[in-house]
């Protein structure tokens, strides 16, 4: 009887252990405005059973990664395949989220697992509601930018002006010509710049007009939007200078 026992137990084991294969499901987090991800953000990606539509999903895996740099994120997350059925939809679902709060989700379905989904399930988020202006000042003061226009007209030629926002308050870049660096100041969606310092170089045509409308345009700014892009305005919510993201 003892050895009957221990047959049973030992061929549960068996069967549980082949029951519990671990699998990996690998693939990207990602938005698509162009501003830096915050400090400190957190990346949650989890494995969901959507088949019922009249029941929450089931988690079937999650991970949360702590970036080291900016979007996309890529993420690799391990699911027990036993719990996989044929039949079910199963979806990646993501969020982005910043002290405490979710500033970007899934929206849509990304499947995962079936037939015709990709092995690699790459997730595009949308940014929550009301934090928009929460998320873009921390955003703004990590990023590193192009100038893509100026006062309304596109940037020609090279070298282009660009703009680095640094953590400490700090703004430095070139306008193509001179380098430049000061102080700027980010209250919600306010943005202002101290005196700014620069080289002074004798610039050649035409970046000797591209520089005065660039420092002219700087002087302007008043504050910063994000629809569509990444915008510095001036007090009356005009665009005087246009950035992209490098």
């Amino acid at each position: 009887m003892k050895k009957m026992v221990g047959l049973v137990v030992g061929c549960m084991a068996i069967v549980s252990a082949a029951a519990a294969e671990m699998r990996d499901l690998e693939g990207s987090v990602g938005y698509r405005e162009r501003i830096a991800m915050p400090e400190g953000a957190l990346v949650e990606v989890s494995l969901q059973d959507i088949s019922l539509a009249d029941a929450p999903s089931q988690e079937l895996a999650t991970v949360v990664i702590r970036p080291e740099g900016q979007v996309p994120v890529d993420y690799r997350m391990a699911y027990d395949s036993a719990m996989v059925r044929s039949g079910h939809r199963y979806a990646v679902q993501a969020k982005i989220i910043v002290d405490g709060q979710v500033a970007w989700r899934t929206t849509q379905v990304f499947a995962a697992l079936t037939e015709d989904a990709p092995e690699r399930v790459d997730v595009m988020l949308e940014k929550a509601a009301g934090m928009v202006k929460n998320s873009v000042p921390d955003a703004l003061t990590l990023g590193s930018y192009l100038v893509v226009a100026i006062d309304g007209v596109e940037v020609q030629g090279s070298p282009v002006p660009e703009m680095e926002f640094g953590a400490d308050g700090r703004v430095s870049g070139s306008s193509g010509c001179n380098r430049f660096n000061g102080s700027v100041t980010v209250d919600g969606s306010a943005l202002s710049f101290g005196p700014l310092a620069s080289t002074r170089m004798a610039c050649p045509a035409p970046l000797d007009a591209q520089e005065r409308a660039f420092f002219g345009a700087l002087e302007r700014v008043a504050g910063f939007d994000v629809e569509g892009g990444v915008a510095l305005v001036d007090g009356a919510g005009n665009e005087v200078i246009r950035l992209m993201a490098q």
